[in-house]
């Protein structure tokens, strides 16, 4: 009873720890932290929950006109567009951004859009705000970097500047004491008094 109790009790602490990020319908979410969103064309708004800690969400301005003269509508899109913050503990973020009130105006926001994310007092959270191109040329070269960083220590000829993956020495030979017989292990006590002589 009391483990079911403790596992509730954990489980409902990191429920509450999660922000919670509003996005209005006027922008579609394509991805969070590189993992793609469905879509939805019939809600008012999109409510993410998101851990504490650094993310990255794809967002895309659309929104739909109804032309006057004619039965039909138009879909204003801006490009995809990247969003970097960090959030902490249980924030109630908004995205929020300048209305449109037609068409022509819609058209201009969306070459360039600009958005800012605020908190549940209207105080803005820090972000950056990226072109979906230049987000990935971010992380293409943070991906490099790591990897020149592995191939100069992989070249260095300092041992002790290269840490290879896997179980350390001492937990080895942990692992093979445990296996090893008494017969062997009096073997290997006798190797070591005479190696220290």
């Amino acid at each position: 009873m009391k483990a079911i109790l403790g596992s509730l009790f954990v489980l409902f602490s990191l429920a509450t720890q999660a922000a919670q990020l509003t996005i209005p319908d006027t922008f579609e979410v394509l991805s969070v932290d590189g993992e793609e969103q469905s879509k939805s064309y019939f809600t008012k708004e999109t409510t993410l929950d998101l851990a504490s800690g650094k993310h990255a969400v794809q967002i895309q301005y659309r929104e739909m006109f109804e032309h006057d003269t004619e039965d039909h509508h138009e879909t204003v899109r801006s490009a995809p567009f990247v969003l970097i913050f960090t959030v902490n503990g249980n924030d109630a973020l908004q995205l929020n951004h300048p209305q449109q009130l037609g068409i022509e105006a819609a058209r201009a926001y969306a070459k360039s859009p600009q958005v800012k994310l605020v908190d549940a007092n209207g105080d803005p959270v820090r972000a950056e705000q990226l072109s979906q191109k230049q987000y990935q040329q971010d992380l293409m070269s943070l991906q490099q970097q790591k990897r020149q960083q592995v191939v100069k220590q992989s070249l260095s000829d300092d041992p002790g500047e290269f840490r290879p993956h896997g179980p350390d020495t001492v937990e080895m030979l942990e692992y093979w004491w445990e296996l090893a017989t008494d017969s062997e292990r009096q073997e290997f006590i006798r190797y070591l008094q005479e190696e220290h002589k």
